[in-house]
């Protein structure tokens, strides 16, 4: 790709559009990643180790796309036609996904979507770094829109579960009470199913799976679905009647036999709600191919971004050999093999966090912690992660103030915050696990993604030649989104979640202090190793 025409100035018609790219290319991303776990393990029945099979499909693909893409963009295509086609066959691709309800059709159309959609996400950065005259004073500005795309693409998303899957069933409206679910579901499960089959079709694959690890025959027990369903109620109601339990004993008031009712009777409504939102799910990924269809018509009128000219004709080397011969030099080198573990550390992030954040939040026992949590809701909508919101407004902050401590502080000292603030947040989630720690925490998301991997990308950019900045671009992004989540996927469940799973003996759910102890020291030591190995004067190559 070339750079030889940068501007002196970049104007504000290049900015809008390249802006507009940045809200768009992340708005498609962020319709349907912060929902495909509740999605595939909920709504499509898919155990624990096929839903990581889906995810690693998907990170497989981004790992082979970067050649490909990369090679077109800075030797055959213009970047802007190249991302049009990319955005065209992933739009039908990630609809595709909404329909596929089997395993295997899901894992290979995730490989798929994979190969095509990844590289577009450094394609977009090297196409704006190719029209923007100074990378600290501009990008910042352009890329904090992808951050908006991705929070406007979840609200949409949330408010639409809000809307449309989440059921106040205190009335008659389904043709049940909430009450009447809590004090007898096996009677009112089936009237429920029967006046509303988008229940019965929330529950089913969820009730087979169950029912098949648990050996249970329709014989046994009759419709599979309502014994699912009143055994996951009745839970509920257990967990409600020992989360109160547990308050009296702590000191606090005996709830009246009103308000007793009222809290199993919520439990139940809240089993409910949970399996209209894992299949309302679905609209996230018809929303993004939507969306991904109007992003491969906006790119034909992208600024013209042509494949570099150089010298050597047929005789020139492929792109991406040409870009690993740079990459093994500093400060690339210390970038590139530490993304790898940052990468793995922000898989405990995804994966964990929303539960944590909202278990943590349940526990608190305060009015004023669940009036704030319903506030966060009726904004951000529901089933996205509620809480986490937080952390991607303070990223807009953070890409906001890039351009100002860009040139003051330096690379280095930049890439050190973001690896601190790694440090910090999972020393918080699991030393400090209450409401305002955690929050803040959350909140860490701004500095983690803006010091570390978004300057990471303009060092790329800056210590590569120009005609091969599209393809080292897409090798870091494929450490990012490739090699590390396909480990850190593995790892944070497999490994780490296991060994820090509590048995079901003792209770069952999660240590998180074990859990989120093993990135905090990850991120300790990409600290050291960055502030001892990364040099701390390194030159940009020439822009062209």
């Amino acid at each position: 790709m070339t750079m030889a025409e940068t501007p002196i100035r970049t104007s504000g018609a290049v900015k809008f559009k390249l802006s507009l790219m940045m809200f768009l290319q992340y708005a498609i991303w962020g319709a349907w990643l912060p929902i495909l776990y509740p999605f595939l393990l909920g709504y499509r029945g898919f155990s624990l180790e096929e839903t990581g099979l889906c995810i690693s499909a998907g990170a497989i693909g981004a790992i082979f796309g970067p050649f490909l893409a990369g090679q077109l963009a800075d030797r055959l295509f213009s970047t802007e036609k190249l991302l049009a086609a990319s955005h065209f066959i992933g739009a039908i691709l990630v609809y595709l996904l909404a329909t596929a309800d089997g395993f295997v059709p899901f894992v290979v159309l995730s490989g798929v979507y994979g190969f095509v959609y990844a590289p577009t996400l450094s394609l977009t950065n090297s196409i704006s770094f190719a029209h923007i005259a100074d990378r600290d004073r501009d990008f910042g500005p352009i890329r904090v829109w992808g951050t908006v795309g991705w929070i406007v693409a979840g609200i949409l998303v949330g408010q639409w579960l809000l809307r449309t899957a989440t059921p106040d069933l205190a009335g008659m409206s389904y043709g049940v009470s909430s009450t009447q679910l809590a004090t007898d579901p096996d009677q009112f499960i089936p009237i429920l199913l029967e006046e509303n089959p988008a229940v019965r079709d929330s529950f089913a694959a969820g009730a087979a799976n169950w029912a098949a690890e648990e050996k249970i025959s329709t014989a046994d027990s009759g419709d599979v679905v309502v014994a699912y369903m009143a055994m996951k109620i009745r839970k509920s109601v257990a967990d409600e009647e020992a989360k109160v339990g547990t308050e009296i004993q702590n000191g606090g008031a005996a709830p009246t036999a009103e308000e007793r009712q009222a809290g199993m009777a919520q439990a139940a409504q809240q089993v409910v709600q949970a399996g209209l939102q894992d299949r309302g799910r679905r609209f996230a990924f018809s929303m993004s191919a939507i969306l991904g269809l109007v992003m491969a018509v906006f790119c034909l009128f992208l600024p013209h971004t042509p494949p570099t000219r150089v010298e050597g004709g047929s005789q020139r080397k492929l792109a991406w050999a040409e870009a690993f011969s740079e990459i093994r030099l500093q400060p690339l080198l210390t970038l590139f093999l530490i993304a790898v573990p940052v990468s793995m550390i922000h898989q405990f992030y995804f994966v964990f966090t929303s539960d944590f954040v909202t278990g943590i939040q349940n526990t608190t026992g305060s009015a004023g912690a669940d009036q704030f949590a319903a506030a966060v809701n009726q904004v951000f909508g529901v089933g996205g992660g509620g809480l986490m919101t937080i952390g991607q407004m303070s990223e807009i902050l953070v890409l906001a103030m890039i351009p100002f401590f860009a040139k003051s502080l330096g690379r280095k000292r930049l890439l050190l915050i973001g690896l601190a603030s790694y440090a910090l947040r999972m020393a918080l989630f699991a030393y400090s696990p209450t409401l305002v720690p955690v929050l803040f925490g959350v909140a860490l998301h701004g500095l983690c993604f803006g010091c570390f991997i978004f300057v990471a990308f303009m060092v790329v950019d800056e210590h590569t030649t120009p005609d091969i900045r599209a393809t080292a671009q897409n090798l870091f992004n494929l450490v990012i989104v490739g090699i590390g989540i396909i480990v850190g996927s593995y790892f944070a469940t497999a490994v780490v979640g296991s060994w820090a799973e509590i048995p079901e003996a003792d209770g069952g759910g999660m240590d998180y202090t074990k859990l989120f102890s093993v990135p905090m020291w990850m991120a300790i030591a990409c600290f050291l190793v960055m502030l001892v190995a990364y040099p701390r004067h390194s030159k940009p190559i020439a822009a062209g």
